[in-house]
């Protein structure tokens, strides 16, 4: 909201603005699916359902935008995919409980759309207005489910409060944004999408020393899996295609 005065759309931008604003509406509504999973399933296996987007980006791109994935990319993405298998295990999980973990894939395949849309929007349109009309989109979905809940306390209370609530604003959700909005457009959705799963790690390190989650040597072996993924180079990998027929 802060950031609304900044938002100009001339009137030939306003078609590119509104997808924008679409996007950050689908984004809310996934994230909202995936935080009310969490509180079901594991905190390790919905962070790595997350993180399979370098898969549904891979998906997406062959399948609606029509771009073949370089070989390299592939196995980038199978290695992604098998380290989520790894932690995925809805074995053990009640029947009732499927629905829930199949609605933590809603995050990921938003994220793959995105990363492969900002790679060739349809219309130019300024960075930082892209990101004020995604999370305008947010604020429309998550402003009314705050109200609902009526929760007791709306600002914090200290200065600390502030300051922490302004750094996850700025460091969780700006930046990351505006990093990767800039980002697809100069290396493209393949490389950002293998690179961004940098932050599966970050993730799991974060609530093994934070929060005192314990990894297991499954996750720990899925995290190295995800790492080898990240380094496989890409730029001179030709496109995949199936072997011909002798």
């Amino acid at each position: 909201m802060l950031l609304l005065p900044m938002v100009r759309i001339k009137r030939l931008e306003l078609s590119e603005a509104g997808r924008m604003f679409a996007f950050g509406v689908a984004n809310a509504l996934a994230m909202l699916a995936y935080f009310n999973a969490i509180q079901t399933i594991e905190p390790a296996q919905a962070i790595f359902v997350y993180y399979t987007y370098p898969i549904f980006s891979l998906l997406v791109g062959w399948l609606v935008w029509g771009k073949k994935p370089r070989r390299n990319g592939v196995v980038a993405g199978a290695l992604i995919l098998l380290a989520a298998s790894m932690v995925l295990s809805p074995g053990h999980l009640a029947a009732k409980h499927y629905g829930v973990l199949v609605s933590t894939f809603l995050a990921p395949l938003v994220v793959a759309s995105l990363i492969q849309y900002l790679a060739k929007p349809k219309r130019k349109l300024a960075v930082i207005q892209r990101i004020n009309m995604s999370l305008l989109g947010h604020m429309l979905v998550l402003l009314p489910v705050v109200i609902w809940h009526g929760p007791d306390q709306w600002m914090p209370v200290t200065w600390q409060g502030g300051v922490w609530l302004v750094a996850l604003a700025v460091f969780a959700s700006a930046l990351p944004q505006y990093l990767m909005t800039l980002g697809v457009a100069k290396v493209g959705s393949e490389r950002t999408a293998i690179a961004g799963a940098a932050e599966m790690v970050v993730a799991m390190l974060t609530g093994t020393l934070v929060f005192g989650h314990q990894l297991s040597q499954v996750q720990i072996t899925a995290m190295l899996l995800v790492m080898i993924a990240m380094s496989i180079r890409l730029e001179d990998s030709p496109a995949w295609s199936r072997p011909a027929k002798a």
